[in-house]
């Protein structure tokens, strides 16, 4: 178990956070369901605290690079999630979480900031700065649990701002710089935030606007499509912790979209009746890839498990340090082999957040 749990990426929030957001998506159809994605979410962070508090020198380290930090805006965004499960049940401890996770989360876009947007790379730029920015609009979504709204508004026109801004920046990248095979997963996240946005703006707006909201609809549906047209060749990449990002993008969409139509049935404006059928196809969509990745992510945290503690390629201790080394000493070096224990070590980025990424979580 203790292996299992030092293999644990930070990713792995992800699809907790996928589980946390569909289980709301069900609960008014299924609430067996609703419990089930809730107690898987729960586990998924447990295994996740359970590595911060066993070996919180590989977190560290893997904070150190900025996709990785990037990701793990998703950990507290969990916590937002799953604060609303609580709340029925235990209301005061479910906010003091909601509002730790708030802070934290507050915390993280300054340190993030400060560490790497001072020191601006384009070509490290990537989709998961999405999450470390517009991500905090998930407790715009959620602040009605609590009578938050006005909190809640806030911050969703802070996220907001945010994303208009990066939407240019990661753009930009993708189209300046090619994107290595472990990071093209999190093209998906593109779909994300203007669906993230429209949940954010109907939960707090004491008086929406159709115009806003169907323009942000269209445009996180056209996002979606052209996430969707990718996907295929996605999944037939091997497995990255970054297959995460598989999860909560395509939950949200679906849960916009839901709600989108509910707020344009209740002004007198109803969408066409097709569009029922789209939000069931887009949740079932998203229910399949939630599925899916847990299991991809099973089969990797279990292989693991079975793995002997050596000096080989699956030490991802032994891969840190050599990255490390790597990348301090050889930065303008042709890529790098080495045998280790009798093993040779294939060849790596000379540098870059995606280098550390793959290498620190191998498949």
């Amino acid at each position: 178990m203790r292996t299992l749990i030092e293999h644990v990426p930070i990713p792995i929030a992800g699809v907790a956070l996928g589980f946390a957001a569909l289980g709301n998506v069900l609960a008014p159809s299924a609430e067996a369901a609703h419990i089930a994605c809730g107690a898987l979410s729960t586990a998924l962070i447990a295994l996740l605290i359970a590595k911060i508090a066993l070996f919180p020198a590989s977190i560290r380290d893997d904070l150190r690079n900025s996709i990785l930090a990037s990701v793990s805006a998703t950990f507290f965004m969990t916590l937002m999630q799953l604060s609303t499960y609580m709340a029925p049940l235990a209301y005061v401890p479910a906010f003091a979480l909601w509002g730790a996770a708030i802070a934290s989360h507050l915390a993280l876009m300054v340190g993030f900031s400060v560490r790497f947007m001072t020191r601006f790379k384009l070509s490290e730029v990537f989709p998961t700065y999405f999450i470390c920015y517009v991500g905090i609009i998930v407790a715009s979504a959620t602040s009605p649990a609590f009578g938050m709204e006005a909190l809640g508004h806030a911050l969703f026109w802070m996220g907001f701002a945010f994303y208009l801004v990066l939407l240019v920046m990661v753009t930009y990248r993708y189209v300046k710089h090619e994107i290595p095979e472990p990071a093209r997963p999190l093209f998906c996240i593109y779909t994300a935030p203007m669906s993230l946005s429209i949940a954010g703006y109907l939960a707090t707006a004491a008086d929406p606007s159709p115009l806003f909201v169907g323009i942000l609809l269209v445009l996180a549906q056209a996002f979606y499509l052209i996430v969707l047209t990718r996907l295929p060749r996605l999944l037939r990449l091997k497995f990255y912790p970054s297959f995460a990002a598989m999860t909560f993008p395509f939950v949200i969409t679906a849960t916009a979209l839901g709600q989108a139509s509910a707020f344009f049935a209740s002004s007198g404006t109803p969408l066409p009746t097709f569009v029922d059928a789209l939000i069931a196809a887009e949740t079932g969509i998203a229910a399949v890839l939630v599925a899916y990745v847990f299991v991809r992510y099973a089969v990797f945290l279990l292989g693991h498990a079975e793995l002997p503690e050596r000096g080989t390629v699956g030490d991802s201790r032994l891969l840190t340090r050599l990255a490390a080394r790597f990348e301090r000493e050889h930065a303008d070096a042709e890529p790098l082999s080495e045998a280790v224990a009798g093993e040779v070590i294939p060849p790596f980025p000379a540098r870059g957040p995606v280098s550390a990424y793959a290498l620190r979580h191998p498949r």
